[in-house]
C-alpha cells in the first residue's frame, strides 16, 4: 500500500450544515471536524489513520 492510498476512518456525531461535527471529550464543545487533526495509529491497527480525539485548541 502507497503512503497516499491510506484513507482516513472519520469518527462524527453531528452535521452543522457544513461539514460533520464531533464533540470533544476535554472541553466538551461540539466542534466540526476541521477542528481535529488526524493520527497514524500505525501497524498495530493496519496503519489506519483516524481523527484525533481532543479538538486543536484542547491538544
Amino acid at each position: 500500500m502507497k503512503e497516499n492510498d491510506k484513507k482516513p476512518i472519520i469518527q462524527s456525531s453531528g452535521y452543522n450544515g457544513k461539514e460533520p461535527t464531533r464533540v470533544c471529550p476535554k472541553c466538551g464543545m461540539e466542534k466540526p471536524l476541521s477542528d481535529f487533526g488526524f493520527r497514524n495509529m500505525g501497524l498495530k491497527q493496519n496503519n489506519q489513520v483516524r481523527n484525533q480525539s481532543w479538538c486543536k485548541d484542547c491538544r
